[in-house]
């Protein structure tokens, strides 16, 4: 049996919408599945307290079309000024709130700041809302820059620091970082 040039046509006009509209709606980063990543960057103090720091994080979790990542992360904020250090444990979210690429996005970042001054530690309030932007997207890895704030609800370290006035950390920070 030998198809006419017009039923070929005709085939192709009613298959080919169907193509374009099944590519047009496949998820861009895949299915969902297993997400982890990296930032580096640095917090700058607004408050006085003479506690800038450089920051390093690593979290997982899980990405889908809409959630670049809900997950989990910890890291390592070394002030400049002096040996005192900050682990934050939290909970990650970040979305564009878009099921398309999008160049900006919301992280938004809540836990428990394991602050270390010295000999003495204490465990306070973090919270790390910012603002995205993406650099660099492929199927496999995201780059981006964010700028947000930080709230550490360090307190002061005993009676013979000389911080004594210390009633939470307030910082702009900036982070490079990639996601997989």
């Amino acid at each position: 049996m030998r198809l006419k040039p017009i039923t070929i046509i005709a085939l192709l006009v009613a298959i080919l919408p169907m193509a374009i509209h099944s590519e047009e709606t496949t998820p861009p980063h895949g299915i969902p599945h297993f997400a982890w990543g990296v930032d580096a960057g640095g917090s700058i103090d607004m408050g006085g307290d003479d506690m800038s720091t450089v920051n390093i994080d690593a979290f997982f979790g899980y990405k889908n079309q809409m959630i670049d990542i809900a997950g989990i992360g910890t890291g390592i904020h070394i002030m400049t000024s002096n040996s005192s250090r900050v682990f934050p444990l939290y909970a990650i979210f970040r979305s564009s709130f878009r099921n398309r690429p999008s160049l900006c996005f919301l992280d938004m970042r809540a836990g428990a700041a394991f602050n270390d001054v010295g000999n003495e530690s204490q465990t306070r309030l973090f919270l790390n809302p910012a603002v995205g932007f993406n650099l660099a997207v492929s199927r496999s890895f995201k780059s981006y820059i964010t700028i947000g704030y930080i709230f550490n609800g360090m307190s002061s370290f005993g009676p013979t620091d000389d911080r004594t006035d210390i009633h939470g950390l307030d910082l702009v920070n900036f982070r490079f970082g990639i996601t997989f």
